[in-house]
Order: C-alpha cells, then structure tokens, then sequence
C-alpha cells in the first residue's frame, strides 16, 4: 500500500471541513445567531493551516501531523457529542445534527488516513534498522 501524502490529505480535509462550515452556515441565511453552524469551519482552518505549515517546515512535519490529529480526535469527540445532545433537544434541528455528523465522519476518515500513515512509518523505521 502506498504510504498518503499526509500535508495534501491534511489541506484536502480542511478544505472540505471549511467549506461544509461554511455551507452550513449559508443555509442559515449568515445568521449571527447561528453562527454554530460554522464550527466545522474552525476544524478545518486548523487542519489547513498545519497541514500548509507541514509542507512548509519539513523539520517539524512529524510535530505538526501529531497535532492534526488532536484536532481530528476533538472533532470527532465534539461531534459526536454536540450530535446526540442535538438528537436529544425536544425540537430536533436535523440540520445540526448533519453538522455535526458529518464534522465528526470526516475527522474520523481524517483520523484513518493518520493512523495508517503512522503505522506505515513505523513499519519503514523498524524495517530499515
């Protein structure tokens, strides 16, 4: 199997965590009071900005790829949780509940892709001592 280019896969789920943010909020009309609807958008700021950073630095590549995946880990958690506690509201807003689904379906694919990629590298390492 071949081993990812985890600063393209890193810049490719930001983009997209972005723009479903952003999606999101846009079917809300922009409204400031559902600004929430953005969240994702935040994730996928930080997985774009460390995965361009990565790419940038390469000294610190392992470093920065460790922390987007304590961003993956918090939105999974975060969408998981948000998600149920949508589903639970005695008025269930099925839009936050996709928001929130899908944040937390793409860190977990994201967080896939890292997981194989760390697995693949520490295969390389203890093959090549």
């Amino acid at each position: 199997m071949n081993k990812p280019n985890m600063v393209l896969v890193a810049v490719v789920f930001g983009v997209l965590l972005i723009l479903q943010g952003t999606g999101f909020w846009l079917s809300t009309g922009f409204e400031l009071a559902r600004f929430t609807a953005a969240i994702p958008a935040f994730f996928g700021i930080a997985l774009l900005l460390l995965g361009i950073l990565s790419g940038l630095f390469p000294g610190a590549r392992k470093h920065l790829m460790h922390v987007t995946i304590l961003v993956a880990l918090l939105g999974i958690a975060g969408g998981i949780v948000m998600g149920l506690k949508s589903l639970r509201a005695e008025e269930i807003a099925w839009s936050k509940v996709w928001d929130q689904g899908i944040l937390a379906l793409l860190c977990l694919i994201y967080f896939g892709y890292c997981l194989a990629s760390f697995i693949s590298a520490r295969k390389n390492r203890t093959s090549a001592e």
